[in-house]
């Protein structure tokens, strides 16, 4: 009887707990961002390899590409300028493509892998749709997590230029 009352009473805690399932799974994505263990931090994006143990390392052929468009965004170029640029040079786009559009341009700037860092958590999943996430408690920085193809400097030079044309767009 003993044992049936012990299990009765766990059954009874599990039920008045107040995380549902997503909540659950969104803890223990939370607990791997911490932990810098979670594979998403290794993600490759244009510039980058994923080396023999899963690291982040720097592919000089499109390495050199970001840094171009990093220093010519900094420079004061449009994003228009720079994907015709990049046309000219006959560089192909992440995807192949001849032309760059501005959105993949303004994705690289965007990005703080270009600098070595690593947020995880930036989006989530409400009602079947991904957004951004707003409540920094939730997003987990990696600081220095792999190789920078572009300096931290050069990385805040551009979102405060890219927020500066924002405004003026806006205003």
């Amino acid at each position: 009887i003993s044992f049936i009352l012990i299990r009765l009473k766990l059954l009874e805690e599990y039920d008045t707990m107040d995380t549902t399932r997503s909540e659950q799974i969104m803890a223990g994505l939370q607990k791997s961002f911490r932990s810098g263990k979670s594979p998403k931090a290794s993600t490759v994006c244009y510039g980058y390899k994923v080396d023999q143990k899963g690291k982040l390392k720097i592919y000089p052929d499109e390495a050199i590409h970001v840094v171009y468009i990093f220093e010519r965004f900094a420079s004061g170029d449009s994003l228009g300028k720079i994907s015709d640029a990049l046309f000219l040079m006959d560089i192909p786009s992440p995807t192949g493509k001849e032309i760059w559009s501005k959105e993949t341009i303004s994705k690289i700037l965007s990005n703080e892998k270009y600098a070595g860092d690593v947020v995880l958590g930036k989006t989530q999943v409400r009602d079947g749709v991904q957004v951004k996430t707003t409540d920094p408690a939730i997003k987990t920085t990696l600081k220095d997590h792999h190789p920078a193809i572009i300096s931290k400097e050069l990385f805040d030079m551009v979102q405060k230029e890219k927020k500066r044309r924002h405004y003026l767009r806006e205003r």
